[in-house]
C-alpha cells in the first residue's frame, strides 16, 4: 500500500543501487575504492563537507505527459497525471590539490597524482553507469515495467579538493490514497 513514506523509500533505494555499484569497483582492480563509508539520503543537493561520500536526493516531483502528444491545456485533470520524481547521486572523492610552496609560491599538484585520482573517478562513473543499468534491466533496482529514465551521468567541477559524479534518474512514482475532508 502507498503512503507517505514512499518517496524517501525510493530515494533509500536508489542510494542501496549506487553503493552496490560502487563496491563493485574493487573486485575489478583491488587498488581501488568501493562506495565511501559516509552514504546518506539528503535533504537537497548535498554539501561537499566532506569528500569521500555517496548522498542521494530528490531534485524535483513532476507530471509526466498523460496523452499523444503531450499534457494538453485544461485537460489535465480529465485525462490524469503521471508522477515523475528526479532524483540525483552524487559521489565525491578527494582529489590532489596544490601547496603553498616556500616563499609563497603555489606548486600544483603532478601530473602522475592528477593521473591516479582520474582513475579512481572514472572508475566511479563507469561503475555507476553500467552497473545501475544492469540492475534495473534484471529487475534488481525497480522493474522492467516502471517507467525509468538514466538521465545522464555528469562529471562535476572539482572544488576544495573534491571531484565527483551527479547521477541523474527520473522515475515514476505512484501516489497514495488520502481521505479528503473538504
Amino acid at each position: 500500500m502507498s503512503d507517505i513514506g514512499d518517496l524517501q523509500l525510493l530515494a533509500q533505494a536508489y542510494l542501496d543501487a549506487c553503493a552496490e555499484a560502487l563496491d563493485t569497483i574493487p573486485a575489478f582492480d583491488g587498488g581501488l575504492l568501493g562506495a565511501p563509508d559516509r552514504k546518506f539520503v539528503s535533504a537537497g543537493a548535498p554539501v561537499w563537507d566532506c569528500c569521500e561520500q555517496l548522498a542521494v536526493h530528490v531534485v524535483a516531483l513532476g507530471e509526466a505527459d498523460t496523452s499523444p502528444g503531450g499534457l494538453a491545456a485544461g485537460k489535465r485533470f480529465t485525462t490524469g497525471r503521471i508522477n515523475h520524481v528526479i532524483l540525483q547521486a552524487t559521489v565525491t572523492r578527494c582529489v590532489s590539490t596544490g601547496i603553498e610552496a616556500t616563499g609563497g609560491n603555489y606548486q600544483p599538484p603532478t601530473v602522475a597524482a592528477l593521473m591516479a585520482d582520474s582513475v579512481q573517478h572514472d572508475a566511479d562513473g563507469w561503475a555507476l553507469w553500467n552497473h545501475l543499468f544492469n540492475l534495473q534491466s534484471s529487475g534488481l533496482f525497480l522493474t522492467l515495467c516502471d517507467e525509468v529514465f538514466f538521465e545522464g551521468i555528469t562529471a562535476a567541477a572539482p572544488a576544495g579538493g573534491c571531484a565527483g559524479w551527479i547521477a541523474t534518474l527520473r522515475v515514476y512514482l505512484g501516489g497514495y490514497n488520502e481521505t479528503l475532508t473538504t
